[in-house]
């Protein structure tokens, strides 16, 4: 049956419990309440939802064109992350003489709740509303005996005193709940991490999700959880190594260090000369790019094949490779990449998003191609053919004359690896309440960005003013500030 058969089909179906018509191709909240309630399918009847656009309540057709700005619109229902975690879902739409009408078919999630906007929409019937909390209870049950995917099983020999729990309460909570529903939740911090699928309450466990996301070391529990960077000192994997370094513990930690890294010590910004009169700066690599790719490996990698990392390595200004474990997932194929993508952990990608490491799915490797692009690097080298390897080979800019310098790299990267290492012995003695993780974290933020000032640190540490103020006076005897209180930024002391 093609597309315009269905559409006829459905539209003549008055009766369906799972169709909701709508005349307009534009009611963005009420598309997407629609769609969040098929995806949450409360009756159970595990059959997709179908969303009819352009088509009156009795069936007939509204005899509304769309256009191109609306049918972007409808692709971005799959992108945008308002619809968390992102359900499943194909949209179609055909021209008929008395009108067009657009589908989206929408398939039950097997991730309940399904959220848009922080609301969790139902279908009851023939009619869709908010859920109350008996509905909400119901959804999670659902989860839990569909519970087999990675993600929300539990993480064996684990418990809660391996999570950081500070980390969540602090950095991560108050981006997933309102403010009043804290203040409100009188919860045990057990029933506040299910709620929010990283706790699981039958087998009272962490899930591998929160293990990921919170693990004080998740490496001991998921062996394959770390980033690895390498430094070679010439083209391939036999060549001498000139640094390395295990990025391992909490994601939500590591990747603000990795970002921190990738922009001092892989970019690598300098000034060119574009004229007698006119200097441009360019990178080695675009620092966005690299960061979007990293989180890409980190999203869509699978924490089941064997005990290999995220494998993150640089050829001395030849190449730079990045791979991670597990290949091509679902819908998307050598064929259709990068225009189809599919979401091996999906409820970590809702993670990434809420935290704000994501802004819109299935945007990256565009906008990276764009940033390679204006930065003067050929397109990314993308290798998908392979069943358990997914990887991506990046060129420095054409517009820098690069010259691998192997002893002086050697003790440069060397010497930054050992100072990391060595912060967590430095700062136990001078803490006083802030945790090691954390000072350490805000030191190195500063060594490697210097002048930063108050406002962006407390944006790279996820914290109030406030709290980074008391951090601050924590580390006063390794940090200092400089010049007026205006303009100055914070300074690690010489």
């Amino acid at each position: 049956m093609g597309n315009k058969e269905k559409i006829l089909q459905l539209m003549s179906n008055l009766e369906s419990e799972n169709i909701e018509r709508t005349r307009a191709f534009d009611k963005a909240d009420k598309m997407g309440q629609a769609i969040c309630a098929f995806a949450n399918d409360i009756g159970d009847r595990k059959q997709p939802g179908f969303l009819l656009l352009g088509v009156e309540d009795d069936g007939t057709f509204s005899g509304k064109r769309i256009t191109d700005e609306q049918l972007t619109a409808l692709a971005g229902f799959k992108s945008e992350g308002n619809l968390l975690p992102p359900p499943s879902m194909t949209i179609y739409h055909e021209s008929f003489d008395e009108g067009d009408v657009a589908v989206i078919e929408v398939f039950p999630s097997s991730y309940p709740p399904i959220r848009y906007r922080g609301q969790i929409w139902v279908r009851i019937g023939p009619r869709k509303c908010l859920a109350n909390d008996d509905d909400i209870h119901i959804l999670e049950e659902k989860r839990l005996h569909s519970a087999t995917r990675f993600e929300i099983m539990p993480c064996i020999d684990s418990s809660l005193a391996d999570l950081n729990l500070e980390l969540f309460r602090n950095n991560y909570l108050p981006r997933a709940i309102q403010a009043e529903v804290i203040d409100e939740d009188s919860r045990p911090i057990e029933e506040q991490l299910a709620a929010l699928r990283f706790y699981d309450r039958q087998h009272k466990l962490p899930t591998n999700l929160g293990m990921l996301l919170f693990g004080k070391h998740p490496e001991m529990f998921i062996p394959s959880a770390y980033i690895q960077y390498v430094k070679f000192g010439g083209s391939d994997n036999g060549s001498d190594i000139l640094a390395e370094h295990a990025y391992k513990g909490p994601l939500l930690q590591i990747i603000d260090e990795i970002n921190s890294f990738v922009k001092v010590g892989i970019a690598a910004p300098r000034p060119v000369k574009i004229s007698a009169l006119q200097e441009e700066t360019i990178s080695i690599y675009p620092d966005w790019a690299v960061r979007e790719l990293l989180l890409n490996a980190v999203i869509h990698r699978d924490y089941q094949i064997g005990n290999a990392p995220i494998k993150f390595y640089d050829y001395n200004n030849i190449r730079m490779e990045l791979s991670n474990p597990g290949g091509l997932y679902g819908q998307a194929n050598p064929d259709n990449f990068p225009y189809v993508n599919d979401y091996r952990n999906p409820l970590l990608a809702e993670a990434m998003k809420v935290v704000g490491y994501v802004n819109k799915y299935n945007r990256g490797i565009a906008k990276v191609k764009t940033e390679m692009e204006k930065n003067g690097n050929p397109m990314p080298l993308f290798d998908v053919n392979k069943l358990t390897e997914f990887r991506v080979t990046l060129l420095p800019s054409t517009k820098l004359q690069l010259v691998p310098v192997h002893e002086e790299l050697k003790t440069k990267n060397d010497e930054l690896f050992e100072r990391n290492d060595e912060l967590n012995d430095e700062l136990n003695d001078e803490l006083k309440g802030l945790s090691i993780e954390t000072a350490a974290r805000l030191y190195r933020i500063i060594a490697n960005n210097p002048g930063l000032q108050r406002k962006d640190l407390a944006k790279l540490l996820h914290v109030s003013i406030s709290t980074l103020d008391r951090y601050i006076k924590t580390l006063s005897k390794k940090i200092e500030h400089r010049g007026s209180r205006k303009t100055g930024g914070w300074f690690p002391k010489s």
